[in-house]
């Protein structure tokens, strides 16, 4: 019998992932990963490692949750260490105790490693502090995704206080709709922040009646956060990350060799949204349906040749700009 790891990987940047959890990428059997984790942290596996993607796109899940409980059964009959790599914090909207249920019932081991959640790191990443003693004394976290018929008493959660929507975009009208209904003041300060900690990330601050046109005129996407409370009024501007010296640039590393795990920090701590790929016969195969499934969503404004092996055939497979 296996054991499983459920690990968070913390929210984008590759250096909020925890010590514990790289060390256990670095030993991992198997690896399997949500959509909303970024693939660099698979430059860390080791030779041997499988990689399982399990998708979850929104109304268009490659993996539905109980064929990912099925297959966390089955490759844990095997004797072998699995990661369950997840966006964010496994415990925090991860449905990580569905698939404990399912461990549990087969008498499987396991192990839940924390990462650090979209909420304090998104807001971290704008210049937000979600506490604030003029402002906030209480912090909630909400998914978007709630159950029918549920209600969430909004009045009472942001006085002195602060929200935090998950997901949020999608239904952001109709928690608009609720929040005036609960005579939440129009004029209450919101954030939305996109891809947070990641070189692609936006932040946009704006009010509760303003909202839906905000996110309407930039054309915001999931996955992004919605920070709802007065904490917002003291974002002054683009914050400690947005001032990085390549903050926002979409960057795509290219190199015959394996691209150190190392390497990639060094681009994205200096705040730019950074993918890797090996190309060449000696090339990892592992990737080639990671990185297709990666680069079929995502343009890059430069191309990083990091070798002077990497020729011109190779350079043509890669018209990603």
């Amino acid at each position: 019998m296996g054991k499983v790891y459920f690990v968070g990987a913390g929210s984008g940047d590759p250096e909020l992932l925890t010590l514990k959890g790289k060390r256990l990428l670095e030993t991992a059997d198997v690896i399997i990963y949500d959509r909303l984790v970024h693939p660099i942290f698979l430059h860390l596996a080791k030779e041997e490692a499988r990689f399982i993607f399990s998708g979850k796109y929104p109304k268009n899940h490659v993996l539905k949750q109980k064929n990912i409980n099925e297959l966390l059964k089955e490759e844990c009959r095997k004797d072998q260490l699995i990661v369950r790599l997840k966006g964010g914090d496994p415990s925090i909207f991860g449905r990580v105790g569905e698939e404990i249920a399912v461990l549990r019932e087969q008498g499987a081991v396991y192990e839940v490693v924390p990462g650090i959640t979209a909420a304090s790191a998104a807001s971290s990443y704008s210049g937000i502090s979600l506490t604030h003693r003029e402002h906030s004394s209480k912090v909630t976290f909400v998914t978007a995704h709630r159950k029918q018929g549920e209600q969430l008493d909004f009045k009472g959660l942001t006085e002195k206080g602060t929200v935090c929507l998950y997901m949020g975009v999608e239904y952001a009208a109709e928690t608009q709709q609720k929040l005036m209904e609960q005579n939440v003041s129009a004029e209450l300060p919101v954030a939305i922040i996109e891809w947070g900690t990641m070189g692609r990330q936006r932040t946009f601050t704006t009010n509760i009646l303003q909202m839906i046109d905000c996110i309407a005129q930039n054309q915001v996407k999931n996955p992004s956060m919605i920070v709802v409370g007065n904490v917002v009024s003291e974002r002054k501007g683009p914050d400690w990350f947005e001032q990085k010296p390549l903050f926002g640039k979409r960057l795509l590393l290219v190199d015959t060799k394996k691209i150190c795990f190392e390497t990639i920090l060094e681009y994205t701590e200096q705040g730019a949204d950074v993918y890797a790929v090996q190309v060449g016969e000696e090339r990892d195969r592992r990737f080639d349906e990671v990185d297709r499934q990666y680069l079929k969503d995502y343009t890059f404004d430069e191309v990083v040749y990091l070798s002077k092996q990497v020729t011109e055939i190779n350079k043509k497979h890669f018209q990603y700009l």
